[in-house]
């Protein structure tokens, strides 16, 4: 419904306020000027973000990102007092939203095609290492501009945008050229399409999401008439808008306006949010006990460290969401394993622990040799079988998968339609964990793949995803297990220790000498037979690095025939000459190929190369390893920038902690 607002604004230009407030106000924590590689040409580019004061990693935290005005910079909606900027602080304060203000290519960007790239990733990255929910943009006059142009172009990312006094049709728009030519790489006539795409109203049936806009009827800065022309087009199409306009108004907004404008995106995102939310199966803190039957996707194996999956994930999220309530999670999922072998056990694994809920997830094997109907039978079974046992069912979607000959998308989709199909002829619940996965590819496609350890499985931040989906599934409240770290210790080098047994390490070069040093450090030289592994060759005379993709084939060959009590993996301290894919892939591969098919039987521990180089550096290869490792669910030993201690020092001191504990 498009609401209009007839009254005064004062004119002022809105884009270089001189008030500041403090870089810390009451409620938020000290901004973090963040930089980042930007992948589209390797330059540096920065971002601030602000956490609310009682920011917490286990909570899932909408996001509020602010677009700063023609001649500011990312610390526009950070510090000034104007009140665009502070109100919509206050906002996000008010709404646990954390803010985040991009330069997006400089102070004179308009959403250039550089500018968008860097947004686009920036979305990508607010995703790893945390849980993020709904995302609002909102954007001052160049930024006001920048935010409708982004929104149309990519409403996948965007859950509800707020343009204040920007403009809508840059073919139209006459201020500012230069710079705009600047960014956009040249003029209307030379640059048409770039000019067009950056134009909402020519994309107006993209902006799905809820629209508010603020517009002066006597800005001569950026004039309303385009934006004012979007708004009644979205208005006739039966969109949620909200337009603000003032006559007698110039360039800028005033607090009540600009918290009008984005209390009432806000406040419809949450109507759309609540009303396509399923009522929860749990609803009160009693004692809880949930089976999830399925196959390796469920269980322990090697593509989350061997150690846990994500029925252990649940216990910690519905623990978190239902506090005080005494939960019990157990996996009953095996490898390989189809719908007709789930009812072969299911009395012996799922029925005989009496659960109150049982989780359903099969198909990836299904879908590779059983039909549809088979599948599809299989699953009513189930659902009738468990119901008789006096359990509710919850039918799960498989997650989202690599396109592969063996389980093409399509065909999982197909897959997918027969549970949906199941859950509503069953009167079952439902889980759409491929949706959960769909969704975050779509909105951070190398955060999604960062979180596959191969085609199929996922790693331990996939499994995170899926934990956290069927919670909120359980519960209807959304619990963030981005703060689950990797579990310390080596219990299988502890267990031979304390039974006097000798310990047979792996270890990859360039960490035998070290690994020497620390080894006798402890007192454990005469206790451990080491074998080395090389990560060099010599060809025609000449040594060179192995490659990763050669590491990945020593992998397969070695460490599962030689079963060590403890690997420990390095890798090269720059990045190869790959595709991205091929690294992903390779270093992913070295890491599942050094630990045991299924629950962990032996220790696997990385190190990373800046703690053998003696120096940090923050670069995207630095935390591709660290990323990669964590996801993996496996130990890195790593050094901090306070840390100047030696290689061989500093390894013994990571080390020592892990053996003793």
């Amino acid at each position: 419904m498009l609401h209009a607002i007839h009254t005064l604004l004062t004119m002022l230009v809105g884009i270089c306020a001189a008030g500041t407030v403090p870089a810390a106000e009451d409620g938020w924590q000290e901004p973090q000027d963040v930089a980042f590689v930007s992948r589209l040409d390797g330059t540096e580019q920065r971002f601030v973000v602000l956490k609310p004061q009682h920011h917490h990693p286990a909570q899932v935290h909408d996001v509020l990102i602010m677009l700063h005005g023609h001649g500011s910079d990312r610390w526009q909606f950070i510090r000034q007092s104007r009140p665009e900027c502070s109100e919509s602080r206050n906002f996000a304060k008010l709404a646990g939203m954390i803010c985040v203000s991009p330069d997006y290519r400089g102070t004179t960007s308009w959403m250039g095609p550089a500018a968008e790239a860097d947004l686009i990733q920036l979305i990508d990255e607010l995703h790893q290492g945390q849980r993020i929910g709904r995302i609002l943009l909102v954007g001052g006059s160049m930024g006001g501009t920048a935010a409708l142009a982004f929104a149309a172009q990519h409403p996948q990312l965007i859950d509800g945008v707020v343009a204040l006094n920007g403009t809508a049709n840059m073919l139209e728009y006459e201020q500012f050229q230069d710079a705009i030519q600047a960014s956009y790489g040249g003029t209307k006539d030379t640059h048409r399409e770039v000019y067009r795409t950056r134009s909402a109203e020519l994309f107006a049936a993209n902006l799905t999401m809820p629209v508010a806009a603020t517009t002066g009827g006597r800005d001569t800065l950026v004039p309303p008439d385009s934006v004012l022309r979007l708004l009644q087009h979205l208005q006739t199409g039966g969109s949620d808008v909200l337009s603000i306009h003032r006559p007698e108004g110039g360039h800028d907004t005033n607090a009540a306006d600009t918290r009008a404008a984005l209390d009432f995106v806000w406040r419809t995102v949450q109507q759309r949010t609540a009303a396509a939310t399923e009522p929860p199966l749990v609803t009160r803190p009693q004692p809880l006990k949930v089976v999830c039957l399925g196959d390796s996707v469920t269980g322990i194996y090697y593509h989350t460290g061997g150690q846990r999956a994500w029925p252990e994930l649940l216990n910690i999220a519905l623990t978190r969401a239902l506090p005080g309530c005494d939960v019990t999670v157990i996996n009953a999922g095996i490898s390989g394993n189809t719908v007709a072998d789930g009812l072969a056990r299911l009395e012996r694994d799922v029925l005989v622990h009496q659960p109150q809920i049982v989780t359903i997830n099969f198909g990836l094997n299904d879908l590779a040799r059983v039909g549809m109907e088979q599948f599809q039978q299989g699953l009513q079974e189930l659902v009738q079988r468990i119901r008789a046992a006096g359990a509710t069912p919850v039918l799960c979607t498989p997650n989202a998968v690599i396109d592969t000959a063996g389980r093409p998308e399509q065909k999982l989709q197909q897959l997918c339609n027969v549970i949906r199909d199941v859950a509503q002829q069953q009167q079952a619940a439902f889980c759409d964990i491929q949706q959960a996965g769909l969704s975050l590819r779509t909105r951070a496609p190398r955060t999604w793949r960062l979180s596959m350890s191969d085609a199929i499985h996922p790693n331990l931040d996939g499994h995170r995803l899926l934990a956290e989906t069927v919670c909120q599934r359980l519960t209807g409240l959304p619990i963030s297990l981005a703060d689950v770290r990797p579990q310390t210790g080596l219990p299988r080098a502890q267990h031979v220790l304390t039974t006097d047994g000798r310990l047979r390490i792996l270890v990859m070069q360039p960490l035998a000498t070290p690994l020497q040093h620390s080894l006798h450090k402890l007192g454990l030289t005469d206790r451990c037979d080491v074998t080395v592994w090389p990560t060099e060759i010599e060809e025609q005379g000449q040594v060179r690095p192995r490659s990763l993709p050669e590491l990945e084939a020593d992998a397969q060959r070695m460490v599962r025939t030689m079963k060590p009590d403890l690997v420990l993996l390095t890798f090269p301290d720059r990045q190869p000459q790959l595709e991205d894919e091929q690294i992903i892939h390779s270093l992913s591969w070295i890491m599942n190929w050094s630990l045991d098919f299924g629950k962990s039987s032996w220790d696997c521990v990385v190190v990373h190369p800046q703690l053998l180089s003696g120096s940090v550096q923050d670069n995207s290869w630095n935390r591709l390893l660290r990323q990669l490792v964590q996801a993996q669910d496996l130990q890195l030993l790593d050094r901090t920038d306070s840390e100047q201690t030696s290689p061989e020092d500093l390894l013994t001191e990571k080390l020592r902690p892990l053996i003793n504990q």
